[in-house]
């Protein structure tokens, strides 16, 4: 495991403190499980961007049901 350091306002820093300590939390691992939660977020975010950069080609309502083993 590796170690980061970064900076931010003192503000910041008590609400987080504040809200580690209202819960019982290790300030460390909540710091750690945010980060996971954002690059997840952002991971995905990027993933549906890249693929609506490209046109969707259109396709008829019957053919989707065909596809889909649903056609009568």
């Amino acid at each position: 495991m590796r170690t980061i350091s970064l900076r931010i306002d003192n503000d910041i820093k008590q609400r987080w403190d504040d809200l580690a300590a209202a819960h019982g939390l290790n300030s460390s691992q909540l710091m750690r499980q945010a980060i996971v939660e954002k690059l997840e977020e952002l991971e995905d975010f990027y993933v549906v961007r890249e693929r609506t950069l490209t046109a969707f080609k259109t396709i008829l309502d019957e053919d989707v049901w065909k596809r889909l083993s649903l056609a009568d």
